[in-house]
């Protein structure tokens, strides 16, 4: 609020829950506006509103809606400032468990780029991921009612989502834009969102981080999402210090001059004889962080937590909790029995996989999850390695370590 300044670009990341707040956070920006500077004291006034104008989903508080929606309109009209969509939004496995939320997984945000990294072996049902919804079919940043929706408008992410419950027809759409914020609308295509969510090895933790080296681990899981995150919000424009990107291995070398607008794919091997010591390093970070790292599935034992803890988290798993469960058509449904025992999240049918995922498969034959083999894991059996890697093909991006990416035959 005090910082911005017009015609600033706008990245917001987060981890776990902190991603969902990222993204309702975003999504808060959309409908009500940033503030202006010494404004501080209404922002609680202001969340609560939203809060309550997104949860209410009844005709029985539709007065409460209207106020919350009043609040929200006066505050975007006088306190806040003209303010361009969100450039970037970037989540590492973004999960709701809090629950005052539980009910809203129908979020859509504006953001111009959308980047999202989903553990493929999380199993806890506290740690269910909020997936990102498709937005071919819907104007993002507000369609009026029987308006024809801008032709131009895109997305990158084929993943099958859920459709959320609908807004009470009686209250405004308050998402189109104000004359004031169009004053700094970016200069591409208002219309045109660039989303993509990529599924890859590991729990929860070992996709957003916190975890230890292990005694036999050189890098851990955590490194191929990062460095994928970094590159991506890199290519929409955010700066960073070249030298502490490849401290930690997230550019293959110092690039002072790199221009986003004209970045290449790398399609060099690990054992190209072309390589210099510095891009052979940043290779096998990748190859040995997504080949070898450590996958902490918390249910089990010996994987980091205390014998109590794992044991609660275990217990948790038989109790009838609210959880949304992927259905054969694509949508999410809340439901409660039978209990998940620690059943793995369901992969959408269109689901992008990230490169490191096959690599594992093929490294490591015992490494075959069911959800990544059969989609589902209703199906009976384990996958063992005769099922290969399942039915996964290149779909883009061939021979980049980074961005290599995965589908469903």
């Amino acid at each position: 609020m005090r910082h911005y300044q017009a015609g600033t670009k706008v990245y917001i990341f987060g981890f776990s829950r902190g991603a969902y707040t990222a993204r309702f956070l975003n999504e808060m920006l959309d409908y009500v506006g940033l503030l202006g500077p010494d404004n501080e004291e209404v922002v609680p006034f202001i969340w609560d509103a939203f809060v309550s104008w997104k949860l209410i989903r009844t005709d029985n508080d539709r007065e409460e809606k209207r106020k919350a929606f009043r609040v929200m309109k006066e505050s975007r009209e006088i306190l806040s400032r003209p303010m361009a969509r969100v450039h970037f939004l970037g989540m590492f496995d973004a999960v709701n468990s809090i629950a005052d939320f539980e009910v809203n997984v129908d979020g859509r945000t504006s953001s111009k780029v959308v980047r999202h990294a989903v553990s493929i072996d999380e199993r806890r049902i506290k740690f269910r991921p909020v997936l990102l919804r498709s937005h071919q079919d819907e104007w993002v940043r507000g369609t009026p009612s029987g308006e024809k929706k801008p032709e131009k408008g895109t997305s990158t992410n084929d993943s099958e989502h859920t459709s959320g419950p609908p807004v009470l027809p009686e209250i405004p759409n308050i998402t189109v834009p104000s004359k004031k914020r169009e004053i700094e609308a970016d200069d591409d295509d208002e219309d045109t969102q660039d989303i993509e969510e990529m599924w890859f090895p590991g729990g929860h933790a070992d996709i957003g981080g916190g975890w230890n080296l292990g005694s036999n681990e050189a890098w851990p899981l955590t490194h191929a999402p990062l460095v994928w995150m970094v590159q991506e919000a890199r290519r929409a424009g955010l700066r960073l210090d070249p030298g502490k990107l490849k401290q930690h291995e997230c550019i293959e070398e110092v690039d002072d001059d790199f221009d986003p607008k004209n970045a290449s794919n790398s399609k060099r091997n690990a054992s190209s004889s072309e390589l210099s010591i510095t891009h052979k390093v940043y290779f096998e970070a990748l190859q040995l962080a997504g080949t070898r790292g450590h996958i902490h599935d918390l249910l089990a034992y010996g994987n980091g937590l205390p014998l109590t803890s794992v044991l609660s988290w275990r217990l948790m798993e038989y109790l009838p909790l609210r959880r949304m469960e992927l259905q054969a058509d694509g949508a999410l449904k809340a439901v409660r029995w039978p209990p998940p025992r620690g059943r793995a999240r369901d992969i959408p049918v269109n689901a992008q996989i990230h490169v490191s995922a096959i690599h594992r498969m093929k490294s490591d034959p015992s490494y075959r999850p069911n959800n990544l083999i059969f989609g589902s894991t209703e199906r009976k059996g384990d996958a063992g390695g005769a099922a290969g890697i399942g039915n996964w093909v290149v779909h883009s991006h061939e021979g980049d370590p980074v961005r290599e990416r995965y589908v469903r035959h």
